[in-house]
């Protein structure tokens, strides 16, 4: 079967310009045989974090999911991307595989990171899908590192989908006035020693991740610029800041700070010996390959699921009270 990965800015909350660029891509690797195409985590509304995700939320028959269910339908292609859905009185990261007859399989991200946890919920399983292209899982952005997320997959399925839309966070600057820049691996030493690794981890790690599988993967990546405000700045800039003392007296601060990085990755199909099939070049594309099902044998090797321990005690430190951001803005929200 032919498959496709898409790779494109999307704007913050400007979800008709973000919808234009993704069905023009998306129609383009249709017109070239495409019969699932994949695009990035969080597509429609972009990667920020701020509490209007929470009205930018759709439902199963909201905008998106609508858009969505047409142009399967018209294309005759199966399309999944990630979006934020309000189901009941609970907001999840969705990754939704739509078919041609207008079914909406749903997967919910099970693996928030940090500040993600301020603006929707953990899933709580995987989800297999049976389609006409073979048995489908699927895996979003932090869920990749997680050596539990695929473990519930592997022998299970005929290919991956997954998607991300990872900042650059071991790259990222906290921009204050006057011209004052800190970076977070001033803050977080393991991202500063292992920044270079970190910046493989999407083409060599998922490599690696496929060929253990011995299933294809195919990865779609947000591209372009990361700027946002972080939610509890004070808080949140305390918790990174606890080993250097002398970042303290900007904690008072810390609230007039944005958060800037890149995007990481390129929107790849791996086959499933784990080798690159396509990978797109620049900020915006597709990246489009034929992919054979069926397990290869399992390589002798493992895949490095090690995580920073600084990240992995900021994730532990930090979830309780970005879960609370989250209860308090959800309420208000909802009310």
């Amino acid at each position: 079967m032919r498959a496709s990965a898409l790779q494109f800015s999307s704007t913050p909350f400007a979800l008709a310009r973000n919808l234009e660029t993704a069905e023009r891509l998306i129609r383009a690797a249709a017109a070239q045989g495409a019969q699932l195409i994949v695009l990035p985590e969080l597509f429609n509304t972009g990667y920020v974090y701020t509490p209007r995700l929470f009205a930018a939320a759709e439902t199963e028959d909201g905008a998106t999911p609508q858009w969505l269910t047409s142009l399967s339908a018209e294309l005759k292609v199966h399309l999944a991307g990630s979006l934020l859905l309000r189901e009941g009185a609970h907001l999840f990261n969705v990754f939704a595989l739509v078919t041609p007859e207008g079914k909406i399989h749903k997967y919910r991200k099970q693996y928030p990171f940090l500040w993600e946890y301020c603006y929707f919920e953990p899933g709580r399983e995987p989800v297999i899908v049976e389609t006409e292209l073979g048995r489908i899982g699927f895996l979003v952005c932090w869920d990749i590192m997680q050596r539990r997320a695929w473990e519930a997959y592997r022998g299970r399925v005929d290919m991956m989908l997954t998607a991300s839309a990872a900042p650059r966070l071991h790259r990222a600057v906290l921009n204050f006035p006057l011209g004052k820049k800190i970076y977070l691996a001033q803050m977080m030493p393991d991202l500063l020693r292992d920044r270079e690794a970190l910046d493989q981890w999407d083409a060599e790690d998922l490599a690696a991740r496929a060929a253990w599988m011995g299933v294809p993967v195919i990865h779609a990546v947000m591209a372009g610029r990361f700027v946002t405000e972080v939610p509890w700045p004070r808080l949140s800039f305390l918790f990174g800041a606890l080993a250097r003392p002398q970042l303290w007296p900007w904690v008072r601060q810390a609230h007039l700070a944005s958060l800037r990085a890149i995007f990481s990755g390129a929107s790849t199909i791996f086959n499933a010996n784990g080798e690159i099939l396509a990978r797109v070049e620049g900020e915006e594309g597709l990246a489009i390959a034929d992919i054979n099902l069926g397990q290869a044998p399992p390589p002798s090797t493992t895949p490095n699921f090690d995580i920073p321990v600084s990240l992995r005690f900021m994730e532990l430190v930090t979830k309780p009270w970005f879960s609370a951001y989250y209860r308090w803005h959800r309420s208000s929200a909802i009310r």
